[in-house]
């Protein structure tokens, strides 16, 4: 598997606009892109998968793109050698990785990605060399943690959605710095992350399902990336405590016990 020829994809829609301008785009993105993606989506149609990936940063079809922009930036090559390195360094899977233009609506960075147990999405526009590879590092941890937890994204609880996020940005620091690390993350003191903590997230610690937790990660009346960071917190913490040894074979419960935001 690894990284899937999406250059070559986009390259075949940029000619059939070419010889065809009437052709309705977002029909159009549909059938070269989002119809290659069923099996991923378990067999989900080309509309699902299509609002599916637009809502997680893929270029809306009537934006102008330029793949050779990103081809000249070696994109491709770079996460390909990425993922030799990181699978190896993590024993990851060998899963499809699918690399396309982010819309034009998310300029603030530029940059997203979505992990699945059993597939990774990068949404890029001009990056430096690290900062692409520090944005695969972070989805592709995802997926390893996705692995080694063995469920369905129903299936995940809050506190392994805490854990699956903090991992990822302790991994990025580990491997790259914090210059690459989410600003967010300094956004609280301690203290008022382990009184929101033990307010707000110890009750429904064990609440299932990835689109229920939503509202932890990222805030709304919660303060703003407030899982992100206490996900961050707990591992950074178990990491000073420990080791990062093995990190994302142990159980989330088991990370929590040796962090600062211990139950015990």
């Amino acid at each position: 598997m690894s990284v899937m020829p999406t250059d070559e994809w986009l390259n075949e829609i940029k000619n059939i606009q070419k010889h065809n301008q009437n052709r309705n785009l977002y029909e159009l993105q549909r059938s070269t892109l989002c119809s290659r993606l069923v099996e991923v989506f378990n067999g989900g149609n080309s509309e699902e998968i299509q609002y599916e990936l637009q809502q997680q940063g893929l270029y809306q079809p009537h934006e102008n793109i330029d793949i050779q922009k990103l081809k000249e930036r070696n994109v491709w090559q770079i996460v390909q050698e990425e993922f030799i390195y990181l699978q190896e360094r993590w024993s990851g899977p060998n899963i499809p990785i699918y690399i396309f233009p982010i819309t034009q609506e998310q300029t603030m960075t530029n940059k997203n990605g979505a992990a699945y147990p059993n597939a990774l999405f990068l949404f890029v526009g001009e990056l430096k060399k690290q900062e692409l590879q520090a944005l695969f590092a972070h989805e592709y941890n995802h997926v390893c943690r996705l692995q080694y937890l063995n469920k369905s994204l129903n299936e995940v609880t809050l506190l392994d959605s805490l854990i699956l996020e903090g991992l990822a940005e302790c991994a990025v620091e580990e491997i790259y710095g914090d210059r690459w690390l989410s600003p967010w993350l300094k956004y609280y003191s301690l203290d008022k992350m382990l009184n929101i903590w033990e307010k707000h997230f110890l009750p429904q610690i064990n609440v299932q399902g990835i689109k229920r937790h939503v509202e932890y990660l990222y805030g709304g009346k919660l303060p703003q990336w407030i899982g992100y960071c206490i996900g961050y917190e707990i591992v950074r913490s178990y990491i000073k405590n420990h080791s990062s040894n093995q990190l994302h074979l142990k159980s989330s419960q088991e990370i929590l016990n040796g962090s600062d935001f211990s139950l015990q």
